[in-house]
């Protein structure tokens, strides 16, 4: 019997950790709560690797060495637990995708976190259980629709997986991201490529359909040099790789800024790069940022003492 999914969970995972902050160099984070964390007990995870759970733990106590934005005295013990709690819930996320790289893709992860009562500061119990690990699952058929652009072969080419092999989430993950990256090498910076899923349960395979949006091929228009004089800015201009007219591909202005920044004028500045699309029309404006990178948080900037671990 065949059931159509879509298949979100063979998408890298999108939504930013409630616990990141990137901060240039000379700023700090705003200070943050940590939660604390008194172990981490896995259940019914006969398929986990030793290895697996120790990596999976340090990580989680990586993580909660940070986990609540604000100062500690504005920190309540809700605001802990909620972020224990969060923990807990993306700590489950990690399991799963790893029963998932191994075909198990319906997998049901929990995670909980319990606060330790008897203990005067607050700390947390993490436990993360299979509630249901379901049938391993192998690729069947896969299939992509709608791609003119590149030949289909090419692009099944990118797939690290064949018919028959075990369903494995990161390789289908990798094989879209290495889709995404052939496009916007030519230009088409906006494809996307759309999967979806038939779960075959007799058979205990999915077949994977692929649907590409293409978009349009962008081209580039115009520079807007900031942060240099004007004979720098010159400098820049003449000796940028790509030239108005030509295709846009993020990966020459990403090398473009890399050389641009080992060089003296990168000592003015980050080299940052900022894209304004025009969509109706396929025209990419980029503005070329050599000026100093602003504060993280303007309002709270601090320097960062050599011996502060942020």
């Amino acid at each position: 019997m065949l059931r159509p999914l879509v298949l979100a969970a063979c998408l890298p995972l999108l939504v930013p950790s409630v616990w990141s902050q990137n901060c240039p160099p000379g700023t700090a984070p705003v200070p943050t709560s940590p939660v604390h964390i008194r172990g981490i007990v896995f259940t019914n995870a006969a398929l986990l690797s030793a290895e697996k759970q120790r990596e999976i733990s340090s990580k989680l106590r990586e993580e909660a060495a940070s986990a609540i934005d604000g100062s500690p005295e504005e920190v309540s013990l809700s605001d802990e637990d909620r972020g224990a709690t969060n923990l807990a819930d993306e700590t489950a996320e990690r399991v799963r995708a790893d029963y998932q790289d191994m075909g198990y893709f319906r997998v049901e992860v929990s995670g909980k976190a319990r606060r330790v009562t008897k203990d005067p500061l607050p700390r947390y119990d993490v436990k993360v259980r299979i509630v249901e690990l379901g049938r391993q699952y192998r690729l069947g058929d896969l299939n992509i629709l709608n791609a003119a652009h590149f030949p289909t072969q090419q692009l099944r080419s990118l797939f690290p997986i064949q018919r028959g092999e075990i369903f494995s989430r990161a390789n289908i993950a990798a094989g879209l991201e290495a889709l995404r990256r052939l496009y916007g090498s030519d230009g088409y910076i906006n494809a996307i490529p759309v999967p979806n899923t038939q779960f075959d349960d007799e058979q205990a395979t999915i077949n994977l359909t692929i649907d590409v949006d293409e978009g349009k091929q962008f081209r580039l228009r115009s520079v807007v040099i900031l942060g240099l004089d004007s004979g720098a800015k010159e400098q820049v201009l003449g000796e940028l790789a790509a030239k108005p007219g030509d295709v846009y591909t993020a990966l020459l202005w990403e090398n473009e800024v890399r050389r641009f920044t080992n060089t003296n004028l990168g000592r003015v500045g980050s080299g940052s790069v900022e894209k304004k699309l025009d969509e109706q029309n396929g025209w990419v404006d980029v503005v070329l940022d050599f000026r100093r990178p602003r504060p993280c948080f303007p309002e709270q900037q601090v320097p960062v003492p050599a011996s502060d671990n942020f």
